[in-house]
C-alpha cells in the first residue's frame, strides 16, 4: 500500500465510479483498476462491491476510507507546515550574553528579529562566560555570546569582534589621566572585579580586591560611589560616560574578544541560523553607530577618557 493507491481509492469512493475518478485524477481507468486490484489483494478482501449499476464501497472499504482520509489530511498538514517553515521559520531560539552586551544588544536585536521572523519565540538571558558555555553544552541555550572563552572540546566558537577594555573611576580621578597605565600600576589600586575568570587574566599579580560582582550594574554603582575601580568594554558604560557620571581610561594591552558559542556537532535549526545572521547585522549597526568600539585583534591603542567623553557628547547631540 502506498500513498498513491490511497489517493486513488479515496477519489473512487467519493465519486462513486472508476470513470469519474479517472477523469478527475487525469489517470487512465485501466490504471485505476489495476491499482485497486493490488490494494484489495493487500487488504485481503474487496473494498468495492461491483454490480450492474456501478460500485458501492464495502464495509471494509468504509474502514479504510476513514483511515485514508485522516492519513492524507495529516500528510497535507505536514506539507503545509514544512513549506511554511521553509518560507518563514518558527520555533524557539534561546540566546545568552554577558550583561555588558545584553544591555546594548538585546533590544535592537529583538526588534530586528521580530520584524523578519514573527513566528519565532526568543528567550534572552544573561550570564558569565563560564556559565553561558555550560548552558550551551547542556542544551539549555541554543547559542551564547561569550567573552574570551577557554577552549572547550564540544563547543564551536565564531568570532564576532574585539572590544577595547577601559578602567572605570569617578570623573576627574587622577589615575584616569595617566597616559600609560600598566598592570603593575593597576594591581596597587582597590579593584572591583567580575566573578568571571576570563576578564581577570590580564592582571599578572593578585590585585587588592575587596569586591567581586557578576553583573555590570552593581559594578558601575560601586565605582560611582568611590569604592574602587572597575573594568568594562565601552559598550558597558557609554551612557554614564556621556552623562559625566563615570570616567574611564582605555587599557591598550587588554581586549574583550566577543565570540558566539554553539554546540559542536549539533545541527542548528533554521531559526538559530537566522539569529546568528541577525546578531552579526545588529552588531555591525551598533559598531557603525559608535555604541560598540572595536579594536583590531592584537592592536595597542591609547586614548584619554576626555577624548571619549567629547566624542560621546558629540554623538549624543547628533
Amino acid at each position: 500500500m502506498d500513498l498513491r493507491q490511497l489517493r486513488y481509492f479515496v477519489a473512487i469512493a467519493e465519486r462513486g465510479s472508476f470513470s469519474a475518478a479517472a477523469s478527475a485524477l487525469n489517470v487512465a481507468q485501466s490504471a485505476l483498476s489495476r491499482h485497486m486490484q493490488a490494494l484489495e489483494h493487500e487488504m485481503g478482501g474487496l473494498l468495492f462491491e461491483r454490480g450492474r449499476h456501478g460500485i458501492a464501497i464495502s464495509e471494509s472499504g468504509k474502514i479504510l476510507l476513514d483511515r485514508a482520509r485522516y492519513m492524507l489530511g495529516e500528510l497535507d498538514n505536514i506539507r503545509a507546515e514544512v513549506s511554511l517553515e521553509n518560507r518563514e521559520p518558527g520555533g524557539m531560539v534561546r540566546l545568552g550574553a554577558p550583561s555588558t552586551l545584553a544591555d546594548i544588544l538585546f533590544a535592537p536585536l529583538a526588534l530586528h528579529f521580530a520584524r523578519r521572523f514573527p513566528r519565532v519565540r526568543v528567550q534572552f538571558s544573561e550570564g558569565l562566560t563560564e556559565e553561558l558555555c555550560d548552558r550551551v553544552l547542556r542544551g539549555v541555550l541554543d547559542l551564547a555570546i561569550v567573552t574570551a572563552p577557554q577552549r572547550v572540546e564540544h563547543l564551536e566558537f565564531i568570532d564576532l569582534f574585539h572590544e577595547g577594555v577601559y578602567m572605570l573611576g569617578r570623573p576627574g580621578d587622577p589615575h584616569l589621566k595617566t597616559a600609560a597605565l600598566s598592570p603593575a600600576d593597576i594591581v596597587r589600586l582597590p579593584l572591583i572585579l567580575p566573578l568571571s575568570d576570563t576578564t581577570r587574566g590580564f592582571l599578572p599579580d593578585r590585585p587588592i580586591c575587596s569586591f567581586e560582582v557578576d553583573n555590570m550594574e552593581p559594578l558601575k554603582q560601586m565605582v560611582m560611589a568611590g569604592i574602587g575601580y572597575g573594568f568594562l568594554p565601552y559598550s558597558g558604560f557609554h551612557r554614564e560616560l556621556a552623562a559625566g557620571t563615570l570616567g574611564a581610561v582605555e587599557l591598550p594591552w587588554v581586549q574583550a574578544r566577543r565570540v558566539l558559542a554553539l554546540p559542536r556537532g549539533r545541527p542548528a535549526s533554521r531559526a538559530t541560523r537566522e539569529m546568528i545572521a541577525a546578531i552579526k547585522t545588529v552588531s555591525a549597526t551598533l559598531i557603525a553607530e559608535g555604541r560598540i568600539r572595536c579594536v583590531e585583534p592584537g592592536t595597542r591603542r591609547r586614548r584619554s577618557a576626555n577624548a571619549h567623553r567629547k566624542r560621546s557628547r558629540k554623538n549624543s547631540i547628533q
